[in-house]
């Protein structure tokens, strides 16, 4: 079957690509983040952010590969040079990204990369972050052959809980000292009076629910770094378009502990493929003694196992996380540039530049960390 390369740059075509792309999405194992649904919110609330190359291959009909990117004239590094940066669509503060190839097409995912590359529409190609499989394996390989240049390194590491043999075998492989602790927060709560939430459907109570996990985040220390979701009308329109189109194909729940009626912590769940992804937890920090963050985390846990869940994947590796930990995902930075060419020497610079000032960047994520909710 002869391949056939198409470039997509209105997002506007999108929609009449879901059943092809949905199909492709299972086929690859495909996380949320890569799902249909994610990219319609992202395009919707974001979609001026850069232009669109959503690369597609068809084979006798069927997609066999699908790249959502975008072009977008972006400093290298803070006040560095201008270049033009083939990018995942979605911004990577939207989550985790994945190269969708249908098993036995990985090629095809390397090949669009080589030709969109070829048109000279931008400098280099960024991936990042993006998930260890088999088709990143295959996609690397071939990216780094011919005039082209790979540089790959792992950027993210991710705890994840396994429990597909039930919530008292998942919890049997904790350590004492965390389940000692669990308890602890647990008997804390009981003292005052609480309520927990859980919206997993459409319907009027499951916006007030996720309307209020968003009032929260603003009230936050992460609105302080300004990570919040509650704060910006934009993500607060991405989360709520989010919320539209995952809850009613079941695949996102939202969390929230409210303590003598007030918002205390929240936390999002999106689901694909058997396993629950761990997106977003806040808390209100004058409830920090009852320990909210480590009871949403694993109630996070216990709901992903009665919506029939295999696994649980955190998104990150903290010093309380890591406890939850059966195993260890990665995710990785992928950059892919014609050789010898203005970009590939300024990829070098930069290479040969990065150590400096890696201390710094250290202590201002041990700073950040123990401002989290994960960290005992």
């Amino acid at each position: 079957m002869t391949a056939k390369t198409e470039i997509i740059t209105d997002l506007g075509a999108l929609a009449a690509l879901q059943p092809a792309w949905a199909e492709l999405h299972a086929a690859s194992g495909g996380g949320p983040f890569s799902s249909m649904d994610w990219i319609l919110s992202w395009a919707g609330a974001f979609g001026e952010g850069a232009a669109p190359r959503i690369g597609c291959v068809w084979r006798d009909g069927q997609l066999t590969a699908a790249l959502p990117m975008g072009v977008k004239r972006v400093p290298l590094w803070q006040g560095g040079p201008q270049v033009r940066k083939l990018m995942m669509l979605c911004s990577d503060r939207a989550g985790f990204h994945d190269i969708l190839a249908a098993p036995g097409q990985e090629a095809d995912a390397g090949a669009l990369l080589e030709e969109m590359l070829a048109a000279k529409e931008c400098d280099f190609a960024d991936l990042t972050p993006v998930r260890t499989t088999p088709a990143l394996s295959r996609f690397s390989e071939a990216s780094g052959k011919g005039g082209l240049r790979r540089r790959q390194r792992q950027e993210i590491r991710a705890a994840v809980c396994r429990h597909d043999d039930g919530l008292d075998a998942c919890l049997a492989r904790r350590s004492r000292k965390f389940r000692s602790s669990l308890r602890a927060g647990h008997r804390a709560l009981k003292l005052r009076e609480h309520e927990m939430l859980t919206a997993d459907s459409p319907g009027d109570a499951s916006d007030r629910i996720l309307g209020a996990a968003l009032s929260l985040s603003a009230r936050t220390w992460k609105a302080r770094l300004g990570t919040d979701i509650g704060s910006s009308r934009r993500t607060r329109d991405f989360f709520q378009e989010l919320w539209r189109r995952m809850s009613a194909s079941g695949t996102m729940a939202v969390h929230l502990l409210t303590i003598e009626g007030r918002p205390a912590a929240s936390s999002l769940c999106v689901e694909a493929g058997g396993t629950s992804y761990g997106l977003i937890l806040d808390f209100d920090e004058s409830y920090s003694k009852i320990s909210p963050g480590r009871i949403m985390a694993w109630r996070g846990v216990e709901a992903a196992i009665a919506r029939g869940c295999k696994s649980s994947n955190t998104l990150r590796s903290t010093p309380f996380l890591d406890r939850l930990a059966d195993e260890f995902e990665t995710f990785h930075r992928l950059r892919v540039c014609r050789r010898y060419g203005v970009a590939d020497l300024m990829l070098t610079a930069q290479d040969l530049l990065r150590p400096v000032g890696k201390k710094a960047r250290k202590m201002k994520q041990l700073r950040t960390r123990k401002r989290s909710a994960f960290v005992g």
